[in-house]
């Protein structure tokens, strides 16, 4: 397989659309093969995103490249358009390499919201204790109200990593629960406290599409205020 079949079957996959099937099929064929020519055209194909979920597939392939670590470390020096330097530390990211979370740490202070949204989930799957400041600066400082909910859901990733961690997590999320004034950020902050702590706090995400919430946020709101005034 080269790299001129393998192109005719990417435009088949985009002008098809969402079709699990044949985007299967050729990620298969994408991944056969771990030469240097292939795998640059794994990396260029990302910047087509033409089919969001093709796209999405291919870059979650992307992880499965032998020596895709060393490639993209290679590459992110070099590499000028944000939207892919964003992709390269997502991709690291997934492998839980040593190099994500310094670059999530530089990613977060960037003027790029992209940047910073990705910097933010990447320091919940691979971050420390250390991490929990620079996220509870986020969740309680960004403008963006998705950067907010994503900041407090990295909480919930570290927590599920280094469960020692509980207390301290809880804290800075108790913090985020004082400010925050918006409801829906207010929810999801409520949703991690619940799930990290094991408590029934009226809200829960929905069972097949985890960016849905169920409950009451106002009977919530004084249930979560209630367990946080216990904490130590």
């Amino acid at each position: 397989m080269n790299v001129a079949e393998l192109e005719n079957m990417y435009r088949h996959c985009e002008e098809i659309g969402d079709d699990f099937t044949e985007h299967s099929k050729f990620i298969k064929l994408l991944l056969s093969e771990n030469t240097r020519e292939m795998t640059d055209y794994h990396y260029e194909l990302l910047r087509r995103r033409k089919v969001p979920i093709l796209y999405h597939r291919i870059r979650a392939a992307f992880r499965k490249r032998k020596d895709a670590e060393s490639y993209l470390i290679d590459k992110l020096p070099q590499e000028h358009d944000p939207t892919m330097q964003a992709d390269i530390l997502q991709i690291l990211g997934g492998l839980r390499s040593s190099h994500a979370a310094p670059l999530a740490r530089e990613f977060v202070k960037h003027n790029d919201e992209r940047h910073r949204e990705v910097g933010l989930f990447v320091l919940g799957w691979v971050g420390d204790k250390g991490d929990i400041d620079i996220l509870r600066t986020h969740m309680l400082t960004e403008t963006a109200p998705l950067l907010r909910i994503t900041a407090a859901s990295a909480h919930r990733q570290i927590a599920s990593r280094h469960p020692e961690l509980k207390c301290d997590i809880l804290r800075s999320l108790k913090s985020g629960f004082e400010k925050e004034t918006n409801d829906e950020v207010l929810s999801w902050i409520i949703v991690m406290i619940g799930t990290i702590a094991i408590k029934n706090l009226g809200l829960r995400e929905d069972k097949e599409d985890p960016h849905i919430l169920h409950g009451d946020v106002q009977k919530a709101k004084k249930k979560a205020a209630a367990f946080l005034s216990t904490l130590p």
